[in-house]
Order: structure tokens, then C-alpha cells, then sequence
């Protein structure tokens, strides 16, 4: 795997739309593979887009991936991780993942948490991998929560 260099910084006015778009790419396939193209819901991304601290990775002036999250006391969750197909094998998901650990880290944060579809083996071993261990969801059956506890600093 090629590790990209990327620059990851806040979403800035004027990024909407190519996120938007980003999300779309890669969100709405996910859902159609899965066999319930019904779960991608625009306006549920659009307002997940609104709500949430979004984090955009470039590679130069190309989008290379966004992370969405989300603040909770003492818990700081990752609510939606994309990354463009042209640069999935760029270790761009990792570079995000870290990212998001060195925040929540330098927040004080507790624990970091993802959400993710069980059926999303590559999310799950993402996670995984940067020692999120993984559980039942709780109201989500199809649903597999991923928590890292944290060093306190």
C-alpha cells in the first residue's frame, strides 16, 4: 500500500458540495452492496454534514477523504469516514483515523468511538486495526460499536 500524503484540516465554506458529493460516492454504493440501497439517505447526510465537526484530507487540491464527529463528554465519535476511490489504497482512511485519535487525545478525551454497519468488514478492520476493539451496539442489531480507551493526559 502507497501511504498518500495528505494535509487534513476543517471543512471551510466552499468544500460542501465535493464532500456532499464524496459522501455520495462512496456511502451510497455501501448501502446498495449491502442489499438495502434504501439506507443511503441524502438529507440524512446532508444534515449529518451540518451537524457534525467535518475534517477534510487533500491531497494537493484534491479531496482524498472526510471524517465527520461528533463531541460527547469525555467521548469523541467518528459518525461517518469516507474516502475517494481513487485513493483507497493510499492509507488515506488510516491517516484520518489517526487524526482523529490525536484529537480526541489532545481534547481529553476518554474513549473514541465508531459506529459502523456489522456487514462493513473493510470499516470494521480499519478500526480495528488502530485497536478499537468491537461490540454489540446497543439498539442497532445491525450495528458493531468500536471503542479505544485513552490515555489520560
Amino acid at each position: 500500500m502507497t501511504r498518500l500524503k495528505v494535509e487534513i484540516r476543517p471543512l471551510r465554506s466552499g468544500d460542501e458540495s465535493q464532500v456532499f458529493f464524496l459522501g455520495e460516492e462512496t456511502l451510497k454504493p455501501l448501502a446498495t452492496a449491502a442489499g438495502h440501497p434504501e439506507r443511503f439517505d441524502e438529507h440524512a447526510l446532508l444534515a449529518l454534514l451540518a451537524e457534525a465537526d467535518v475534517f477534510v484530507a487533500e491531497a494537493g487540491s484534491e479531496l482524498a477523504g472526510f471524517v465527520a464527529v461528533e463531541r460527547e463528554p469525555a467521548v469523541l465519535s467518528v459518525r461517518c469516514l469516507c474516502v475517494s476511490p481513487a485513493h483507497e489504497h493510499e492509507a488515506v482512511a488510516h491517516q484520518l483515523v489517526e487524526w482523529v485519535e490525536g484529537l480526541a487525545i489532545s481534547e481529553r478525551a476518554t474513549r473514541l468511538r465508531a459506529l459502523v454497519p456489522a456487514a462493513d468488514t473493510r470499516s470494521c478492520h480499519l478500526y480495528e486495526a488502530h485497536e478499537l476493539t468491537a461490540s454489540e451496539a446497543p439498539d442497532a442489531s445491525e450495528m458493531v460499536l468500536l471503542e479505544k480507551r485513552l490515555p489520560e493526559v
